[in-house]
């Protein structure tokens, strides 16, 4: 009995380090899948801006076939040293790896000035300190204007007096998924957070910055698309002049460049009294702290609340 006591045992701690041994596996897999799965891309381009606080790079760079026109745009870096020893006007060829949910500069080289760099529409590059210059702050009176939102109706920043409003800037066609895309995601998990603690007081507003493309039908298919319920979140364009007036409130870059727009990003949260309590430049924060910071305009406090 013993000896095959023994051999039982034996076999069961074998299974078990088999079992263990596959799992892992699996798991090395797993943590290894995403960058498998990335779209690569070799592009040139020229250096426009470096922010290494944020971790991103502004290149105006040639076309990337298949994906994208040449055109001006601010990429993450995953790596921050990735932008030592670059500055503004050298000549560049970066990797760039696209999946699913996220886009990143991989690695990024200086190279001779004569490869051929896509440049900016000439008379429409706005100077970014200019618009920093001139946004709102915090606690300023938001001004009112004027959109058309998904169903065709005329909507004014005033009609959401009285409650939290939390805007954005998307446009339908954009292809990089942590830009348009992210931001819409998140607002589709906002709007699950914010209709459970505060039906009612709280309005999303995605703003269209490609008005001629994005049509009130476009934007009401987009707005499907994420799950979006017309009464608390609203997809609106306006035309050219509205358009650049809420941009420059909130120091929002774009321009048009071969088809696409070229841009970068702001998310803005406007108390219930119109002014503005915070604006966020990046596509860094989570549905939880806007929520957060929601809760605390509308409360007045900052209570701690489970995700």
């Amino acid at each position: 009995m013993k000896p095959k006591l023994v051999l039982t045992a034996l076999a069961a701690l074998t299974l078990v380090a088999v079992v263990s041994a596959v799992t892992l596996g699996h798991r090395h897999l797993s943590l290894n899948k995403s960058p498998a799965q990335a779209r690569t891309f070799q592009v040139h381009g020229q250096v426009r801006g470096i922010d290494p606080a944020d971790k991103t790079i502004r290149i105006a760079h040639e076309e990337i076939p298949n994906y994208m026109p040449a055109m001006t745009m601010s990429l993450p870096v995953k790596d921050a040293a990735l932008l030592k020893n670059l500055e503004v006007g050298d000549n560049v060829q970066f990797e760039l790896l696209v999946t699913d949910d996220d886009s990143w500069i991989s690695h990024i080289e200086k190279i001779q000035s004569e490869v051929a760099a896509a440049q900016p529409a000439t008379g429409t590059t706005r100077s970014l300190e200019e618009l920093e210059a001139k946004r709102l702050r915090v606690g300023e009176v938001v001004p009112d204007f004027k959109l058309t939102d998904q169903d065709g109706r005329p909507i004014h920043l005033k009609d959401f007096r009285g409650k939290a409003v939390v805007l954005t800037f998307i446009y339908t066609r954009c292809p990089l998924p942590n830009f348009c895309p992210l931001m819409s995601k998140n607002f589709a998990e906002l709007e699950q957070r914010l209709s459970k603690e505060f039906p009612n007081k709280y309005q999303l507003l995605s703003i269209s910055m490609d008005p001629e493309f994005d049509r009130p039908e476009v934007l009401k298919e987009y707005a499907a698309r994420y799950g979006a319920d017309p009464k608390d979140w609203s997809f609106a364009a306006g035309d050219v002049g509205s358009l650049n007036f809420v941009a420059g409130l909130m120091g929002l870059y774009f321009e048009k460049e071969n088809g696409l727009i070229s841009h970068d990003l702001r998310t803005a949260l406007i108390g219930p009294d119109g002014r503005l309590v915070q604006l966020w430049k990046s596509n860094v924060w989570t549905p939880y702290e806007v929520q957060r910071s929601v809760r605390e305009t509308l409360t007045g406090h900052a209570d701690v609340a489970s995700r």
